[in-house]
């Protein structure tokens, strides 16, 4: 995942296949990707994207630090780096339910998260 908007910088993303198959078999076959992330408390999420996933699949609410996601209902991606604003007693909580995929890759690009502000361009490759 690549910050234009940050000199380049990127983030790297290690998915797994077994948490959520036809996701990820979804994502891969519409990268690359550009598109603008917004941010929600500490989850940075990704204006509507073409990729299409007809199911829900082990979608939940209650993430993990560094859980990355799609979100069925938004059909977005999501990074999650810390709590939202309905999260409460220490459980990160998603909006509404989302298929895990992945985590982000080394706990230090949660610094390069936290720039993110605003809306911001980014771009999804394999």
């Amino acid at each position: 995942m690549v910050f234009p908007d940050l000199g380049f910088e990127e983030i790297r993303i290690e998915l797994d296949a077994s948490l959520a198959p036809k996701t990820i078999q979804a994502i891969l076959s519409n990268l690359p990707v550009k598109v603008n992330l917004n941010r929600w408390g500490d989850e940075l999420y990704t204006d509507s994207t073409s990729i299409v996933v007809q199911a829900k699949e082990n979608s939940k609410t209650e993430v993990s630090e560094l859980d990355f996601a799609y979100w069925p209902e938004g059909n977005a991606l999501c990074l999650f780096f810390g709590p939202t604003p309905i999260s409460k007693d220490g459980k990160i909580l998603a909006y509404s339910p989302v298929n895990v995929i992945g985590k982000i890759v080394r706990s230090n690009n949660v610094k390069l998260l936290d720039k993110v502000k605003g809306k911001m361009t980014v771009i999804i490759s394999s």
